[in-house]
């Protein structure tokens, strides 16, 4: 019975996503934006963001093609279609080292093709199942084996409601100020350490999610 209930569950978010979609470009433009990142200067660049702040950022930088990665759960297809719908090109799959999934490719090798193609891509580097605020190796696997650089990212609101969930999901209020906070740019060199690596991320993602903003 319970499985029942959520394919209907699902089965309806996925009927009513053209208005999910519609509401959430609503949300969107009613924010005010204390200053705005030009996605559109950088190339082939990684954007490391926490699992929680995905909306978030996902209202900052829509309509621009920027690439991200779903889950093939049934909860990433419900990500998909939303983002799909908000201007990002979807990678189903995962970032996972080594784990080969349906048709023959991971995760990361469709997005190491974007890369080197020059598109800018978007991974929520606790994702998608956890722990939170612990970032896992893929994204740093992905910048070692491109060349590319990871710019750590948190979204900050003057007002904004914190879902009771794993990892802490955001929701910005109608007509609040924001803010995108942007770490230095992290490289991974060719013999660099990923374990090493992957706790610099997370330390900077932790220092700019503590810093102080002012609206």
């Amino acid at each position: 019975m319970r499985k029942r209930v959520k394919l209907i569950k699902f089965k309806l978010i996925l009927a009513l996503m053209p208005v999910i979609v519609l509401l959430t470009r609503i949300l969107a433009r009613t924010i005010r934006w204390k200053k705005r990142y030009d996605f559109d200067k950088d190339r082939g660049t990684i954007y490391a963001i926490w699992h929680g702040q995905a909306l978030a950022l996902a209202m900052f930088g829509m309509d621009r093609g920027i690439y991200t990665l779903a889950s093939r759960f049934r909860d990433g297809e419900i990500a998909t279609a939303l983002l799909k719908g908000l201007g990002f090109n979807v990678v189903r799959g995962s970032t996972e080292e080594g784990k080969v999934e349906k048709g023959g490719r991971t995760g990361t090798l469709k997005l190491i093709d974007a890369l080197k193609r020059g598109k800018n891509v978007a991974i929520t580097v606790d994702g998608p199942k956890g722990p939170a605020f612990k970032v896992k190796k893929g994204v740093v696997f992905l910048a070692q084996k491109t060349g590319a650089k990871i710019i750590p990212a948190v979204v900050k609101f003057e007002r904004a409601k914190i879902l009771n969930s794993w990892d802490r999901f955001t929701i910005p209020y109608p007509f609040t100020k924001g803010v995108v906070v942007i770490g230095m740019p992290i490289e991974v060199k060719e013999g660099d350490d990923l374990e090493l690596k992957r706790l610099e991320l997370e330390k900077a993602l932790s220092g700019l999610s503590s810093s102080e903003v002012s609206f």
